[in-house]
């Protein structure tokens, strides 16, 4: 259990980190949206799949479904180009933070089903989430450097939100019943 809690943590370092590295951006003239969007979306494809590959024996599906869900949204931003228009964008991000929230959706029914009280700290998570995505995605009709920045944000409060789980869980030890 504290191998896949590292493991989680490490992945949500990464979104944190990607998340400054994003908001620098700018202040180094690394403008391209959709190079940025990308490299997040794959990269965060990638660790999740080591992660699951790396936990295989716990049947923990979560981390296959993010890499799926993150996958697809690439392919789709890939296609269809969705830095050309900001609405394109914007639906993007949504697109992608319903999925995500579904993956927690169903994190949090799995604690439920265990009968352990995280599950109410996962919906917490979820609605904030859930927030921030929808705020986020309300920003990006300005300019590109703003719409870098605004995405650096909306990953910096994922990765702060993918830390809770294992930080809790780890600091509970199951005691939460």
């Amino acid at each position: 259990m504290l191998k896949s809690l590292k493991k989680e943590v490490i992945c949500a370092i990464f979104l944190i980190l990607n998340g400054l590295f994003l908001l620098i951006c700018p202040l180094l003239k690394i403008i391209n949206l959709k190079y940025l969007f990308l490299e997040t979306m794959v990269l965060y494809t990638i660790i999740n799949l080591l992660i699951f590959c790396l936990n295989l024996k716990e049947k923990d599906y979560t981390s296959a479904l993010k890499a799926i869900f993150s996958l697809l949204v690439a392919i789709i931003s890939y296609v269809i180009n969705v830095t050309t228009n900001p609405k394109y964008f914007a639906m993007t991000i949504l697109l992608w933070t319903a999925l995500m929230a579904l993956v927690k959706l169903k994190k949090a029914d799995f604690y439920h089903d265990k009968k352990n009280k995280l599950w109410i700290l996962q919906i917490a998570c979820l609605f904030i989430f859930l927030l921030s995505g929808v705020i986020s995605s309300l920003n990006f009709i300005y300019g590109e450097e703003t719409q870098i920045i605004v995405f650096g944000y909306f990953i910096l409060i994922t990765g702060i939100i993918e830390f809770f789980d294992p930080f809790l869980s780890y600091l509970t030890k199951g005691r939460i019943k």
